[in-house]
This record gives structure tokens, C-alpha cells and sequence, in this order.
């Protein structure tokens, strides 16, 4: 059969990271590799956006798409295209979205719903579809019947993710020279775990896997890794470092093979502070960017979000990594109650630690499905999915919102002389790359919609059925 993968572009309203990197759509490369005996294409709208023509030229059989939030209603349209096209396609979508609110996906057009790690899930479907048999008893479904959903009954979270082929990277040959993050280019991902254990009540990450680590064993890392063609790669893990056993494994395997990367990772401050010699090996290894979440600059703000850290374990982290040369991107939360005063207090942090070399000012987003959406479903400004992008405000704030959009242009334009700066990105090695003038644009654009994201919680909000937080335990394991 003839398998059509899409990536959704993300939706117009949706600012922020989107246009600042383009990476790779690596879980559908993972579901194309778990299909090998099928015609399988990807399509990655977020860079060609041709559908139509796609739909013509390859006439799928099934259509598969992967979404996060700020997809939902583009991700909508590529189902809605597929069935236009021909109502005998089989429409079927999946993803962090799909699995946390998959009543947001019950619509007509859509025969099927993937909940959770999606591999042997979209293998059964494949093969029902061929032998023209039932899903109902497939687990981990959602299906759109007669205006409701049926959920089959649970699939039980994977003790590892060894069961995943290796991505098929070739999917995305097109693409892969346009593929960037932040200032470097071009970039490839790599995904060695899934899912966290902390109890943030900001994150999703946590819900979806529910507060379990997931991971893949380090001898297949690294044979993935050794098929990665890009110099600089993304870890595309909620939290590699919780296993410390593994990470250094996985550090003598890669030194083993001889293996020379560039790496951007993502870990908490506190697993720094517990293992400083280890991430001193992965500076060694080729580590540059660490990302982690140090979210506020006192305590008190800190305990708000149930990050269970401090500040000081922050300090500390940020001096280990800056002694291993190691910069960090930091993110930090902008509370409801923000003041300018507020503001200033973080530039000013930010600006006397010089292991912070990118740093991000996120409005607090109760993304739906976790504890914190819970808690302020009834303050929500509006559902619109699009600009939970955690880059606008959707709950009340004390400032008006057109001035807390004035300040956070302030201190953006500070982060991206900073960073400059910083990261000497004046350098032939940055200056002279293709996609830094996408990226000047990308910048440009972002600082443009801060003008009117005021005004974006307004919008009319599709007509697609949000899911009760109440329903959303019933679809997890």
C-alpha cells in the first residue's frame, strides 16, 4: 500500500520558536521505517506545503499525520484535503496532542486516533487495512463514531523504546539541508529516551508518558548515530540525563567509535549539580548547548510551579557548565503577576552569568492535560490551540497585555544581542551559513507579531470540541 506521512505546518497565529528552527519530523520518520514492506512518502508542510499536488501525484491509500498543539486545526485541514480527495483514504493521526486531547481530532474526516507511543499501534492499523478488518480491537485508539469517540482499551506503555526501528532519515532527503536550529545548520535529531518523572504542573511531558523514563538502550544509539550524516545534532528527549548509568555508557560508546558531533541536550539544573563529572565528559564528547529550565530567579516563584529545585541548585549548575565551556539556554516562566520590575530582575540575572548564552521568557501556558490546566480552566482567556505556544498570554495577567508584550519585545531584542555577543555569531562560521538569513527574518517576524499578540486571544476560536481535563486520564495509561 502507498503510506502518505504529513508533518502540519504550524498555524498562523502561532509565534515564536516556529520561526526561529526547522527540524526534522522525526516521529513520523520512525512510523515510515515501521512499515518497510510499503510505499511510504513525508511530506513536511512546515516546508513544502504542496498537499494537493502530493495527494495527485502519489494517490495514498492511507494518510497519516502527527500533532502538536499549535497543529490541531492545519493538522484538521490535511485530514479533511485527504478525504476530500479520495473518501476512501484511510485518515489517521497521532502525536503529544492527539494522545493528551484526542477529542480535539473527532471529526468525520478522521478514522483514527493513536494514543501514546504510536510504532506498534499505525503497524496494526496498517495491517487490518490491508486484510480490510476492524480496529476495534486494536489498543491505544481513539475512533470517531457516529459524532463520539470509542477508545479501545489501553496499551500499556513500552518498558524501552528498543522495539522502535531506526528513523528513516531518507524520508526527509528533500528537506535536510534546510533543516536548522537557532545558528546552526544543518541539523539532524536524534531521540535516545521519552517522558520525565518530575511532577512540573506546567508540563506535558509527564502526562504523556506518565511520569515514567523510556529509554533506548545506548548500543542502538549509537548505531543510529553513526548513520547521522549532520554535524550538529538535537537530543530530542524530554530529560536525557535522568539515567546517569546510561548517559555514560552511551559516552564510552560514542568515544569508542570514534563518533564527532556537536550536541545540544536537555537536562534539569539539579541532575547537573548531582553529576558534574559526567557532563564534564560530554563537553569533552562535544556538547555545546545545554537547555534547561531554571524558570524563575527566587525561590518562591520556583515552588509555585512544582519544579521541586532552587535557585542555588540553578547557580550551581550554571557554574559547573560554564567551567566544562558549556552554554546554556535558559528558560525561564513569566508569571501572571509580572511587572516590569520583574522583567528587569531576570536581564539582570541573565546578564551577570555569562554561561547563560540564550535565554527565553516564556509566559505561563496551562497546556491541556496537565495539573496546571486543571487548576485554571476556568481563567482561560480562550482555547484557541494556536497560540498555546508558550509565547502568549492566556490567562489574566495584573499588567495590561499589550504592555506585557512591549516589555517582552524589550528584553527579546537584549537576548538577541546577547547571544550575539556571547556566542560570537559574527563569526565566519555562523555568518557565512545560508540560514542565518532566515533566521534574521524569522526573528523579525516574531518581534512584528508581539505588536498584535495581544489582540490573538480574541480570535474565534474553530469549531472543534476541546476534551474535559476530567477525560483526559482516561486515555493514558
Amino acid at each position: 500500500m502507498k503510506i502518505l506521512l504529513v508533518n502540519p505546518p504550524s498555524g498562523e497565529l502561532t509565534m515564536g520558536l516556529k520561526h526561529l528552527s526547522k527540524v526534522e519530523p522525526l516521529g513520523l520518520e520512525i512510523i515510515g521505517a515501521a512499515v518497510p514492506d510499503h510505499q511510504v512518502e513525508l511530506l513536511d508542510m512546515e516546508l513544502d506545503t504542496d498537499l494537493a499536488g502530493t495527494l495527485e501525484r502519489f494517490q495514498p491509500d492511507i494518510v497519516g499525520a502527527s500533532s502538536q498543539i499549535v497543529q490541531t486545526y492545519t493538522a484538521h485541514q490535511v485530514m479533511k484535503t485527504a478525504k476530500d480527495f479520495n473518501p476512501n483514504v484511510l485518515t489517521v493521526i497521532g502525536g503529544h496532542h492527539a494522545t493528551l486531547c484526542p477529542q480535539d481530532f473527532n471529526a468525520p474526516y478522521i478514522d483514527a486516533i493513536v494514543l501514546g507511543e504510536g510504532v506498534p499501534a499505525f503497524q496494526e492499523i496498517v495491517e487490518r487495512r490491508r486484510q480490510q478488518r476492524s480496529f476495534a480491537d486494536i489498543a491505544g485508539l481513539a475512533l470517531p463514531v457516529n459524532g463520539a469517540l470509542s477508545l479501545t482499551q489501553l496499551r500499556p506503555l513500552p518498558r524501552s523504546l528498543d522495539h522502535q526501528p531506526f528513523p528513516n532519515r531518507s524520508l526527509t532527503a528533500a528537506y535536510r539541508s534546510r533543516y536548522y536550529y537557532l545558528f546552526e545548520s544543518p541539523v539532524a535529531s536524534i531521540q535516545t529516551s521519552m517522558g520525565c518523572t518530575f511532577p512540573c504542573n506546567f508540563c506535558s511531558c509527564q502526562k504523556f508518558s506518565g511520569r515514567h523514563f523510556i529509554a533506548r538502550s545506548p548500543e542502538l544509539i549509537v548505531e543510529d548515530l553513526s548513520s547521522i550524516r549532520e554535524e550538529f545534532v538535537l537530543f530530542c528527549d524530554d530529560h536525557s540525563f535522568i539515567d546517569v548509568r546510561r548517559m555514560e555508557k552511551l559516552h564510552d560508546l560514542i568515544r569508542e567509535r570514534g563518533i564527532r558531533k556537536h550536541y545540544f541536550v536537555y537536562s534539569r539544573a539539579d541532575c547537573v549539580v548531582q553529576n558534574p563529572e559526567l557532563f564534564e565528559k560530554w563537553a569533552r564528547l562535544g556538547v555545546e548547548i545545554v537547555m534547561t529550565g531554571l524558570e524563575a530567579v527566587d525561590d518562591s516563584d520556583m515552588s509555585s510551579l512544582n519544579k521541586r529545585s532552587n535557585v542555588e541548585i540553578n547557580e550551581r549548575a550554571l557554574e559547573i557548565l560554564h567551567r566544562c565551556g558549556v552554554g546554556v539556554s535558559a528558560g525561564f516562566v513569566v508569571l501572571p503577576d509580572f511587572t516590569e520590575k520583574d522583567f528587569e530582575r531576570i536581564d539582570k540575572y541573565v546578564e551577570a552569568r555569562p554561561a547563560i548564552v540564550l535565554s527565553e521568557l516564556t509566559p505561563l501556558t496551562p497546556l491541556p492535560g496537565t495539573d496546571l490546566y486543571r487548576e485554571q480552566q476556568g481563567n482561560l482567556l480562550t482555547d484557541h490551540r494556536e497560540v498555546y505556544d508558550l509565547a502568549h498570554f492566556i490567562v489574566p495577567t495584573t499588567l495590561p497585555q499589550e504592555e506585557l508584550y512591549r516589555l517582552l519585545r524589550k528584553y527579546y531584542w537584549r537576548v538577541v544581542w546577547r547571544a550575539i555577543r556571547r556566542l560570537r555569531l559574527y563569526r565566519p562560521r555562523y555568518a557565512l551559513k545560508p540560514h542565518i538569513f532566515k533566521l534574521i527574518l524569522g526573528a523579525l517576524r516574531v518581534a512584528l507579531m508581539m505588536r498584535r499578540a495581544h489582540e490573538k486571544t480574541r480570535v474565534p476560536v474553530p469549531q472543534v470540541q476541546a476534551l474535559h481535563p476530567a477525560e483526559a486520564d482516561r486515555v493514558l495509561p
